[in-house]
C-alpha cells in the first residue's frame, strides 16, 4: 500500500496495520465510500511527447495509440494502457458485489493496492468445522479489478484455514466453480453480465468445496501414505525426481533438499495433530505441505513482505501450487 492507498476492515485490521476498521457490517455501497474508494478512473484522450532525435535536437509529438488511465482524485497516472482498454470502475465492483447476497451481502474487506492501481473486495460468506469442532474454516469470494494494465477483470472463490492463515482458492473442481476472468477489452456488458451468473454459482461452489474439505478430514492416512504423498509431492513442485540411491552431485542435492523439505511438513503435521488433537489425516498432511508454500521463507534471501506474499497466494504461483497438492490428495 502507498499513502494513496486505502481500505475497510470488518473487526480486524490487516498486518500492516493501515486502512479503517469498522465494528459495523457494511454492504458494498457503504464500505465503498467508508474505503474512500469512490473515485473514478478516466481515460486520457491522448498523449503527448518528447524526444531528443539522432542530431541531439528537442521534438515532441502526440500519440493516440496508447492512453493513460488517471485516477480522479488525485491525477496520479494509474497506469498506461491500449486504446481499446475498457475500464471498470470501483463503483461497478461494489455494485457486481450484490450478486452474492443482495442486500444481505457482508464486504469484510475493501481497498486498494499500487496507488489505486489495483482495487479489491472480499466478501464473507459461511465458515464450516473440516474436523467438525476445531478446525475452522472461512470462506470469501474474492472481486479483483486492476486500473493499471497488470490485472484482470476477476472473481475468485478462496477460503482461509484459521488454525494456520492458509489461503486455499476454492476451485478444487473444474465442473463446479464460480470463478471468472476478463479481460478489458471487447463487450464489456457482456463479461458483467457473465460475471453476475457465476456469483449466483459461489454457493454451489462452496457446498462442493466443504463436501470435498470434510471428505479429506475425514480420511485417515498411515505413515507409509502420508510418506509418499509428501514425497511425490515435493517431485511435482520441484520438478525434480527422487534418486534414493544417488550417484550424481545434483541427484544427492536433491535428495537431501528433498529430506529436509519433507522434514519440515513432519513437523507443522506433528504440531497441527497435538494442537487441534486430531487423526492423522489426508487434509493434515495436504496443510502440511500448502503451509511450506505460503508461508516460507525466500532461498535467495529476498525479503518476502507480508503484501508480496499476500499477492503471491491469492493470485500467483503459490496459489496454484497449493491448488495442485490438495487435487493430489483427493485423488489418493
Amino acid at each position: 500500500m502507498t499513502e494513496n492507498d486505502s481500505a475497510v476492515y470488518y473487526q480486524k485490521k490487516a498486518w500492516h496495520g493501515l486502512g479503517t476498521v469498522t465494528q459495523d457490517v457494511l454492504n458494498p455501497r457503504e464500505a465503498l465510500k467508508v474505503a474512500r474508494l469512490d473515485w473514478t478512473v478516466c481515460p486520457s484522450t491522448h498523449l503527448d511527447y518528447h524526444y531528443r532525435d539522432s542530431d541531439g535536437m528537442l521534438k515532441s509529438g502526440t500519440s493516440t495509440d496508447r492512453v493513460a488511465n488517471v485516477r480522479s482524485d488525485t491525477g496520479d497516472v494509474l497506469g498506461w494502457v491500449g486504446k481499446e482498454y475498457k475500464i471498470v470502475q470501483n463503483e461497478e465492483l461494489a455494485e457486481l458485489a450484490y450478486s452474492l447476497a443482495g442486500d444481505d451481502t457482508h464486504v469484510e474487506s475493501f481497498g486498494s493496492l499500487r496507488n489505486g492501481g489495483r482495487v479489491y473486495v472480499c466478501l464473507r460468506a459461511d465458515s464450516f468445522f473440516a474436523d467438525g469442532k476445531h478446525d475452522e474454516i472461512c470462506q470469501y469470494l474474492l472481486l479483483a479489478n486492476g486500473h493499471d494494465g497488470s490485472l484482470a477483470f476477476m472473481g475468485q472463490p478462496t477460503s482461509i484455514r484459521v488454525v494456520c492463515d492458509n489461503t486455499l482458492k476454492m476451485a478444487l473442481s473444474e465442473g463446479v466453480n464460480s470463478a471468472f476472468r476478463f479481460r478489458h477489452n471487447g463487450n464489456m456488458e457482456d463479461k458483467m453480465q457473465q460475471a453476475r451468473q457465476a456469483l449466483a454459482y459461489f454457493r454451489d461452489t462452496g457446498r462442493f468445496f466443504k463436501d470435498k474439505v470434510t471428505t479429506l478430514a475425514n480420511t485417515e492416512w498411515n505413515h507409509n501414505t502420508i510418506s509418499k504423498f509428501w514425497l511425490e509431492s515435493y517431485s511435482m513442485l520441484t520438478n525434480k525426481q527422487i534418486v534414493h540411491n544417488p550417484t550424481t552431485e545434483a541427484e544427492e542435492d536433491t535428495l537431501k533438499d528433498a529430506a529436509e523439505t519433507v522434514g519440515s511438513w513432519g513437523q507443522t503435521f506433528d504440531a497441527e495433530r497435538k494442537e487441534l488433537n486430531a487423526k492423522p489425516s489426508a487434509w493434515m498432511a495436504a496443510n502440511a505441505v500448502t503451509n511450506w508454500i505460503q508461508h516460507r521463507a525466500s532461498k535467495r534471501g529476498r525479503k518476502i513482505t507480508s503484501d508480496s506474499r499476500a499477492d503471491k497466494n491469492l493470485f500467483g504461483k503459490a496459489s496454484k501450487d497449493s491448488i495442485r497438492v490438495v487435487r493430489k490428495a483427493l485423488a489418493v
